[in-house]
């Protein structure tokens, strides 16, 4: 089966955050096998057995012993023309130009786990739940069956945008992949907001970044222009920087004070 929906609601989050960011790096995939049956696994251990093929298995459907068949891992392939031929259906698996460790990578960062890591047989294409370990040893334990354990999925509500949390606000991305900006910018809607080692947005206070001063105010939006501070006075330019030289503020033909661009 290809049907991702069909898989732990987690593994379906990170399933399609990660095929975003593939995308971004210029990594295109697709999902290729997701949730076996029992019948399906069995079909596929017969496979170079009783059946014609190669051996690509060595898990029997009744024995629980395949991760699809708990719904906890995908496989994927390439749809991109790797070798310049003009076509994409000869390159699924071509992996001359390390893509699926690129993409394996990717994967990691968003908390999976990958087959090009085991020992003894190496799966490429194969990202799964890291939870229960390399095997599904620790499910056939705890609930005997993958019906058992399905039984015991909740949908996942997944945060995004701001959110108030720990006494303070943190910044989820509304990218599905439930991860928060840490120690990072982050503009919204118009305004940067600076998010500390925890993921905390900073306020009202200054902050240095990159030798240059900023000021983030009671909302934590980065300040701009003639600021008091403490009862004293500071100019920040547009993008934020504390002036450290003379200011000359000039008058248009209205007679506003206009503030100057500061020099790189």
């Amino acid at each position: 089966m290809r049907d991702i929906t069909l898989c732990h609601p987690r593994l379906q989050r990170i399933a399609s955050a990660w095929m975003k960011a593939c995308a971004t790096e210029g990594i295109t995939v697709a999902i290729s096998e997701t949730l076996r049956t029992t019948a399906e696994q069995d079909a596929l251990y017969a496979q170079g057995r009783t059946k014609p093929g190669s051996i690509v298995t060595n898990a029997k459907g009744s024995s629980y012993r395949s991760q699809h068949q708990w719904g906890i891992a995908f496989d994927f392939y390439l749809r991109m023309d790797i070798d310049g031929d003009g076509k994409i259906s000869d390159d699924a698996y071509n992996d001359s130009q390390g893509h699926f460790r690129r993409a394996a990578e990717i994967a990691k960062k968003l908390g999976l786990a990958w087959g090009g890591d085991w020992k003894s047989i190496m799966d490429k294409p194969h990202l799964y739940l890291p939870d229960w370990g390399s095997t599904p040893t620790a499910l056939i334990q705890k609930y005997g069956t993958p019906e058992e354990f399905m039984a015991t999925w909740v949908p996942e509500q997944v945060k995004t945008g701001w959110q108030q949390e720990d006494g303070g606000w943190r910044f989820y991305f509304r990218d599905g992949s439930g991860k928060h900006v840490v120690n990072a910018w982050y503009q919204d809607e118009g305004k940067w907001y600076w998010f500390d080692g925890a993921g905390m947005m900073v306020h009202d206070t200054w902050y240095r970044y990159n030798g240059n001063w900023y000021y983030l105010g009671s909302d934590g939006a980065m300040v701009k222009g003639l600021q008091t501070v403490s009862g004293k006075w500071y100019y920040l330019a547009e993008d934020g920087r504390m002036a450290t030289e003379p200011v000359v503020l000039t008058p248009d033909q209205d007679g506003a004070l206009q503030y100057p661009v500061l020099r790189q």
